[in-house]
C-alpha cells in the first residue's frame, strides 16, 4: 500500500486555496467558483420558482483512463453540450450533441468518448428478447427419448430397422442442432447503442452498423483494449438477421473486435466458432486486457441448461450449469466480472425464497466450479460492484441508501476515498468515475446545504479541481438545508427521513409539508430535490420519510412494507409528524402531504380528518391499484424471470425494477387495496397529472376530480402537457410547482 500519511493536509490546503484565488502556482484549480452562503434576511422576497426547477447543471461525466481530462455533458440555451476540460493545462473543448436519449460516456483514451443510451431487455433466444415460441418437432424429441431408454450406442441393426439405434440418434441431435431452438428466455440485460466521438475532428461514428450485413446491437458496452498503441472495443454484439441461417438463431451473438476511428470490426475466435457452439447459443463473454476471450455464458438448447464456461486447456469447460425450466421461469446466473483474486469469476445469481420472491446475489466462481458466500451483505441489486480499472478484479461495493456507502477490498481504494470523506465532512460523497490506475478519481458531493458540487481529485499530486455545483440557478442563500433524522413509528419501528429546513428565520413550529417518495421500492436521499427546495424556500419545512418497505437498507426493513400499502406505510408519515411536532420544529395544525406516483396515492389516503393533515397534494398519483398492476403486467415482460433492469450507467449492473408487478403486488398483500373515491376523501385536495402517463392515466384522475366537484369537495385538477415520465421537464416542473405553491398558500399558509 502506498504511503499517504500527508495527502490529507495537502489536499485539505489546496481546496483552502482554491476556494480563495488560484494562482498558477496553485495545486488546485477551479472550474466553477462557489461563494460563502449567507443566509436571506426575514423581509427579503424569496427568488422565482424557474430557478428552483432547472435540470442538473451536469448530467453524465467522466474521466480519462490515464486521469488527465474529464468530460461532461450540461444543457446550454437549449443545446446539449460536451465539454471535456484538460487538467494539466486547464483547457477546454466544447462539442454539441444531439437530443437523442443519452445514459453514460466513456473515454476510451484522450481522443475518444463513447455516448451510450442504455434500454433493458429479456434475455434469452426469443427474436428481440420477445417471448415468441419457435416451431419445434415434439416428435423428434419423444423419438430421441424412446430410443435413449431402448439402448444407448449399441450400434446393431434390426431387419425392421436398418439405422442403428446410435445412428439415429446421432442424426435426430444433428437435425435438431441445426434448426432454430424453442423460445427461451432466462434472464434480464442490456442493448446499448453507443456511438465514438473522435474530438479531434469531432466526427462520430456508430457502433454496429458497419460490422457486418447485418446490424449489430452491443450487449453491455464493449472492453477498452489497446494494441499497438491504438484502442479498440471488444464486447457481444446482437446481430439482428431476419430469418435463421445455418441452423442459427435469427439473431444471434458474436464477439467482435471493432476499430472506434472506422467502426468497422472482425468477429473475435473463442476457440469454439458455431461448430463448437452447435446446439447451442453463446450470449456472453468476459475478456482479458488483450481481448482474449476468458470466459462465457451458453444455453444450450438441446438440454435446454445454461452453462458458465473458462478456458482450460485450449476447450472450453463448464464449470457451472442450470437446468432451465420455462414453467418455473429459471434464471441463468450472470457474468458481472472477476473475483477479488482476478481469477476466480464474479457472477450475480438469484435464490429463491420460502415466501416465493427472488432475492439476487454476488458470488464468486472458481476454476473448480465451488461457489463463495453471497459477496453483499444485502440484496445484490442495491450494490453495485466496483471492478478495479486496471486489473479488473472486484475491488468493491458502493451500497445505495440515504447516502452512498462503500465497502472496499481495495486499501488504496479505502484510503482514497476515507481521504475524500476528510474532504467533505457532513456530506455524501459518491465515486463518480476514477482513472485507470485509481490515483485520480471525480466525486459528487452532496447534503446539508449543498445542492451537489463535483470535483475532480489526483491524489498522488495532491491536486484538486472544483469543477461546479449541481444548481448553479437556485441562489446560494437560498439553499435549504437538509439533515437526517430518525424516529419510532407507533409500533416501535425505528424510521428514518430527511428534514429539509427554510433557509429564512428559525426551524420553530413551522408549516410543513410531509413529501413521501414514489415507489415504493425507492427511498428519499441526501441531495437536491426540487419540490423540497421550492417549499423550503416559500417558509415550509419539508419531511421526507423513508417509510417501512423502502429500499436503501437492509431487506428486514423493506420486507415490513409488503401488505402495508394502504396501513403502516402511511400512519409511518403521520408518525413523523408526531414526532416533529413534539420537537417543536412543525406547528401540528398547519400540515399537508404531497407527492408523486405512490406518494401521491399516500396523499389522497392519508386526506382524512381522523390524521394530522390539512391539505393534500397528488402528482400523477395511482388513484387505482388494481388497475396500476395490470398497465404493468402488460408491460414488463421479464418480471416473472427477474424483477430487474438495466443499469444505465453501469455496464453488466443490474437494478431492482420499481415497476415490476410481482414486486408491487406484495405490498398490495392479499389482494389490491380499493381506488381512491371521492367518499374517501375529507380535506382539500389538488390532483397535478401529465397528460399522457403510460401507466397511471390522467382519465382515472380527471374522473375523480369531476366526483369530487359533484359531492361539494374542494377539489383542484391541473392536467400537463409533454411531462415525458413523471416531471421530467422544466416546463411541466415549473407549472406544478406554481399550483402546488399557490394552493398551500390558500390552504395551509407558511405564515
Amino acid at each position: 500500500m502506498r504511503v499517504l500519511m500527508t495527502l490529507s493536509a495537502a489536499l485539505l490546503l489546496a481546496g483552502s486555496q482554491a476556494a480563495a484565488q488560484t494562482a498558477a502556482s496553485d495545486p488546485s484549480a477551479v472550474v466553477v467558483r462557489g461563494t460563502i452562503r449567507p443566509k436571506p434576511a426575514p423581509e427579503v422576497a424569496p427568488p422565482p420558482l424557474e430557478l428552483f426547477v432547472t435540470p442538473p447543471r451536469i448530467q453524465q461525466i467522466a474521466l480519462s483512463p490515464d486521469g488527465s481530462r474529464f468530460a461532461f455533458v450540461t444543457a446550454r440555451e437549449g443545446l446539449r453540450i460536451l465539454t471535456t476540460y484538460v487538467t494539466t493545462d486547464n483547457s477546454s473543448q466544447s462539442v454539441r450533441l444531439s437530443d437523442d436519449s443519452l445514459s453514460a460516456i466513456t473515454w476510451l483514451d484522450n481522443n475518444h468518448i463513447m455516448l451510450s443510451d442504455t434500454r433493458s431487455a429479456i434475455r434469452g433466444t426469443c427474436p428481440s428478447g420477445i417471448g415468441q415460441k419457435l416451431n419445434e418437432s415434439q416428435a423428434l424429441s419423444d423419438l430421441i427419448s424412446a430410443t435413449t431408454i431402448s439402448g444407448w450406442g449399441s450400434g446393431v441393426a434390426s431387419a425392421s430397422d436398418p439405422m442403428s439405434t446410435m445412428d439415429r440418434i446421432l442424426g435426430m441431435q444433428l437435425q435438431n442442432a441445426l434448426s432454430s431452438p424453442v423460445c427461451g428466455s432466462y434472464g434480464v440485460r442490456s442493448h446499448d447503442a453507443a456511438t465514438v466521438i473522435d474530438l479531434r475532428n469531432s466526427q462520430s461514428v456508430t457502433l454496429g452498423k458497419r460490422m457486418s450485413d447485418y446490424h449489430n446491437i452491443a450487449l453491455g458496452l464493449p472492453k477498452l483494449i489497446t494494441i499497438d498503441g491504438k484502442p479498440m472495443l471488444v464486447g457481444a454484439f446482437l446481430e439482428l438477421r431476419n430469418r435463421p441461417i445455418g441452423g442459427q438463431v435469427a439473431q444471434r451473438v458474436y464477439l467482435w473486435r471493432v476499430d472506434p476511428d472506422t467502426g468497422i470490426g472482425r468477429m473475435v475466435d473463442d476457440r469454439g466458432g458455431d461448430i463448437d457452439r452447435m446446439g447451442s447459443y453463446v450470449d456472453d463473454w468476459l475478456v482479458d486486457a488483450q481481448g482474449t476471450p476468458i470466459a462465457r455464458a451458453a444455453y444450450t438448447y438441446l438440454d435446454t441448461t445454461a452453462h458458465i464456461e473458462i478456458r482450460e486447456n485450449g476447450k472450453w469447460k463448464p464449470v457451472l450449469k442450470r437446468k432451465i425450466d420455462r414453467k418455473a421461469h429459471t434464471f441463468a446466473p450472470v457474468l458481472a466480472g472477476m473475483g477479488r483474486d482476478g481469477q476466480s469469476l464474479l457472477i450475480l445469481d438469484a435464490v429463491d425464497a420460502p415466501d416465493g420472491s427472488r432475492r439476487f446475489h454476488y458470488y464468486e466462481l472458481s476454476a473448480d466450479g465451488k461457489l463463495s458466500e453471497a459477496l453483499d451483505t444485502r440484496e445484490a441489486t442495491r450494490d453495485r460492484p466496483i471492478f478495479h480499472p486496471q486489473t479488473g478484479a472486484l475491488a468493491g461495493f458502493e451500497h445505495q441508501g440515504e447516502a452512498a456507502t462503500y465497502t472496499f477490498f481495495d486499501p488504496d481504494l479505502a484510503e482514497y476515498y476515507k481521504l475524500a470523506l476528510e474532504m467533505a465532512p457532513d456530506k455524501a460523497v459518491r465515486v463518480a468515475a476514477m482513472s485507470q490506475s485509481a490515483d485520480q478519481m471525480i466525486l459528487f458531493n452532496q447534503g446539508g446545504d449543498d445542492t451537489g458540487s463535483w470535483h475532480y481529485y489526483d491524489f498522488a499530486s495532491a491536486r484538486r479541481v472544483d469543477i461546479g455545483n449541481q444548481y448553479p440557478s437556485v441562489p446560494a442563500e437560498w439553499v435549504a438545508s437538509q439533515r437526517q433524522i430518525s424516529y419510532k413509528a407507533r409500533d416501535g419501528m425505528a424510521l428514518r427521513a430527511i428534514l429539509t429546513l427554510p433557509p429564512q428565520g428559525e426551524a420553530t413550529n413551522r408549516a410543513l409539508v410531509v413529501l413521501p417518495h414514489d415507489g415504493p421500492l425507492d427511498h428519499s436521499s441526501r441531495g437536491y430535490n426540487w419540490l423540497a427546495q421550492v417549499l423550503a424556500s416559500r417558509g415550509y419545512v419539508v419531511l421526507q420519510p423513508n417509510y417501512r418497505g423502502s429500499d436503501g437498507y437492509d431487506q428486514t426493513f423493506t420486507d415490513a412494507g409488503y401488505g402495508e400499502w394502504s396501513g403502516r406505510m402511511l400512519t409511518d408519515l403521520a408518525d413523523g409528524v408526531e414526532y416533529l411536532a413534539g420537537k417543536g420544529i412543525a406547528d401540528p395544525k398547519r400540515v399537508c402531504i404531497a407527492g408523486q406516483g405512490y406518494g401521491g396515492y399516500a396523499a389522497l389516503a392519508s386526506a382524512r380528518k381522523d390524521l394530522p393533515y390539512r391539505c393534500a397534494v397528488a402528482i400523477n398519483a395511482i388513484t387505482d391499484p388494481q388497475d396500476y398492476v395490470s398497465r404493468l403486467k402488460d408491460r414488463n415482460k421479464s418480471d416473472p424471470i427477474a424483477a430487474l433492469r438495466a443499469d444505465p450507467q453501469h455496464t453488466r449492473n443490474v437494478l431492482a425494477d420499481s415497476t415490476s408487478p410481482s414486486l408491487i403486488q406484495r405490498y398490495y398483500g392479499a389482494q389490491a387495496p380499493a381506488a381512491i373515491s371521492a367518499a374517501s376523501i375529507d380535506l382539500p385536495v389538488l390532483l397535478v397529472h401529465n397528460r399522457f402517463n403510460k401507466y397511471t392515466p390522467a382519465g382515472r384522475t380527471r374522473d375523480l376530480d369531476a366526483d369530487l366537484r359533484a359531492a361539494g369537495k374542494t377539489g383542484t385538477y391541473v392536467e400537463l402537457e409533454d411531462c415525458g415520465d413523471g416531471l421530467g421537464t422544466e416546463a411541466c416542473r415549473l407549472t406544478a410547482a406554481r399550483a402546488i405553491v399557490d394552493f398551500l398558500a390558500t390552504n395551509n399558509p407558511a405564515k
